[in-house]
């Protein structure tokens, strides 16, 4: 069934770089570390994934296959007025099942540099506010998906297959994107998981653009450091356990336990019904030229 109440939906929370608060802050308790100005309004961005968790409760079969899709882009209420709404889109093929496991596939093996897909090209986001959505489809593996996703000679490869970049898309183009996927995938598919379209200021400014000083309006934002995608309603859970991120087991462990207490059989992971990813983020402030000149 697809997550239909706000609880059920995915949003980005950022992991608290302080150890004496929650985990994660909920993203109207950002404080973006770009100021912003006139002189550069917008920002460069790029998006790496380390991980993703998928929860024990949410029984995949071993013939499961997904696509998960992100698109990032700039907001239509941004102060830019030169660059059309365009958006970044990102479809990753993924097994959720490793068969020769015999179990779901282990977090720290979906990982993936999204510059890649791109070129080792950044994210524009005119203005500095962007929008950001994302989905997981669930489909059975086809033909096409075998020859476009084509598994390397690594166990760990074989579980994130390769991720297509469709840069700068306009805002209608999303939509034919993802009936097209649709179309290739299943066509009834299913989406396991899936955000709200999320608008996140990445710099102060854009904050006070979209705001213009009112305290009543609580302004998402999103900043460089690492970013949490996960359920709302398991917010309390992951924040309250004032958990710490190891990226080699690509896990989130309360702070009561230890690396090696961690390793051993008998530990039992408070948040192994958890569904959640983990994605690194670096943002740069910049001025984008949209003048093109035919002269010399």
């Amino acid at each position: 069934m697809s997550p239909r109440l706000l609880q059920d939906q995915f949003v980005a929370f950022q992991l608290n770089d302080r150890q004496d608060g929650p985990t994660i802050l909920e993203s109207s308790q950002v404080e973006p570390s770009i100021e912003g100005s006139s002189e550069e309004p917008d920002v460069l961005a790029t998006m790496q994934l380390l991980s993703f968790n998928l929860g024990s409760s949410e029984e995949i079969s071993p013939d499961t296959r997904a696509t998960m899709r992100i698109n990032f882009g700039k907001d239509e209420n941004s102060r830019d007025k030169y660059f059309d709404t365009a958006f970044w889109s990102i479809a990753a093929g993924l097994k959720l099942y490793d068969e020769a496991r015999g179990k779901q596939t282990e977090s720290k093996d979906l990982q993936v540099d999204f510059r890649k897909a791109f070129g080792n090209r950044p994210v524009e986001i005119p203005g500095g506010l962007s929008k950001l959505s994302f989905e997981v489809v669930q489909h059975t593996e086809p033909a096409w998906l075998q020859k476009i996703f084509r598994f390397a000679g690594s166990g760990a490869a074989k579980n994130l297959i390769s991720v297509l970049g469709f840069p700068a898309f306009t805002y209608q183009a999303i939509g034919v994107l993802d009936e097209l996927l649709n179309k290739l995938v299943d066509s009834q598919p299913k989406v396991l998981f899936k955000s709200l379209p999320m608008r996140l200021a990445l710099s102060k400014q854009a904050r006070q653009d979209f705001t213009a000083g009112n305290p009543r309006i609580r302004m998402g934002c999103l900043t460089a450091g690492f970013c949490i995608l996960a359920r709302a309603r398991d917010y309390d859970t992951i924040a309250d356990a004032k958990a710490f991120y190891y990226p080699a087991y690509g896990k989130l462990v309360p702070n009561d336990v230890s690396e090696s207490a961690m390793l051993r059989g008998t530990y039992r992971d408070p948040f192994e019904k958890l569904t959640y990813s983990v994605f690194r983020i670096g943002t740069k402030k910049t001025k984008l030229d949209p003048t093109f000149n035919f002269g010399s």
